[in-house]
């Protein structure tokens, strides 16, 4: 994996891992609006940034299906 790809991954990592703490905290009423905010503002740099790596990818639609089973699923 390449240093772009891997900057990609790395934030969504941390983007999984803040909205999974964000479902847990808004599920026990323990999210402040602020915390709301933040995290909304979190998710449309991780989407600027989702959007820009798009751009530097080649042509084409990868179906996932000749990857060599690199997805999360793969086991």
């Amino acid at each position: 994996m390449n240093d772009p790809h891997h900057h990609v991954a790395g934030l969504l990592r941390q983007g999984h891992w803040l909205l999974e703490t964000a479902a847990y905290e808004i599920s026990g009423d323990r999210y402040s609006p602020t915390q709301c905010r933040d995290t909304a503002n979190a998710m449309e740099e991780l989407a600027a940034a989702l959007r820009e790596h798009a751009e530097t990818l080649p042509g084409g639609e990868h179906t996932g299906e000749d990857d060599g089973g690199s997805g999360p699923d793969a086991g």
